[in-house]
């Protein structure tokens, strides 16, 4: 057979048939026709741990705001602890606790703030034993000082005393009078003796405590 007759055996275009019902025929409809169906993005678990809480932004006062808050304030509170402290010769005030009286007192003052114990207010001095940790003003008359475990040693003229306050339930007064030089603070609070008025002035020197706290709002 020559070159010029040899030819080439035609094949459909269309399907091969390899026998067994198997379609060989290759659809690009998916790649050309239209487009792939886009994926769902992946769901991120939700982490465990919450949002840290916001902390509400701390308060500070200058001096003279102190001092104005005072005028506005502490003033007439200890106009209303003194009134208390006569009325108190005759009937009971509050509910014969600390903290009774120092409600009882604030009740009186419609510029005062009505603080949530063992925080009466905004903290003005702060001691622990013979170490003050704070002092932004001096202690005022009117102010709410808080006594807490508190054991006093010192000297009373010629003789010595000791004495603790506050053990147990924090000792609750209003400072009526505060006399720098001597660290001594004269104070309106509960009388908690039976058989004696139900609200005492009793006075307390600062550089005699020997252990606990003291607070001054």
């Amino acid at each position: 057979m020559t070159a010029s007759q040899w030819e080439l055996p035609s094949i459909p275009g269309s399907s091969l048939d390899f026998g067994g019902g198997i379609d060989t025929t290759f659809s690009v409809e998916g790649a050309a026709g239209a487009a792939a169906p886009i994926p769902p993005a992946k769901a991120h678990p939700q982490s465990s741990q919450q949002p840290p809480p916001i902390k509400n932004t701390e308060v500070h006062y200058s001096s003279d705001d102190l001092v104005m808050i005072w005028g506005r304030v502490g003033v007439h509170l200890c106009e209303s602890a003194t009134q208390l402290y006569e009325k108190s010769k005759k009937s009971l005030v509050g509910d014969g606790t600390y903290s009774g009286f120092v409600n009882a007192a604030l009740s009186e003052v419609p510029n005062a703030a009505r603080g949530v114990p063992p925080d009466w207010g905004y903290l003005v001095y702060s001691q622990a034993a013979a170490s003050v940790q704070k002092r932004l003003s001096d202690i005022m008359p009117g102010d709410i000082v808080a006594l807490f475990d508190a054991k006093l040693k010192g000297h009373k003229g010629l003789s010595t005393y000791s004495q603790t306050v506050g053990a147990g339930e924090p000792l609750v007064g209003i400072v009526s009078e505060f006399e720098p030089k001597k660290s001594k603070i004269r104070v309106f609070q509960a009388n908690q003796h039976v058989g004696h008025q139900t609200v005492e002035a009793v006075s307390y020197r600062l550089e005699d405590l020997k252990s606990g706290i003291v607070k001054v709002c």
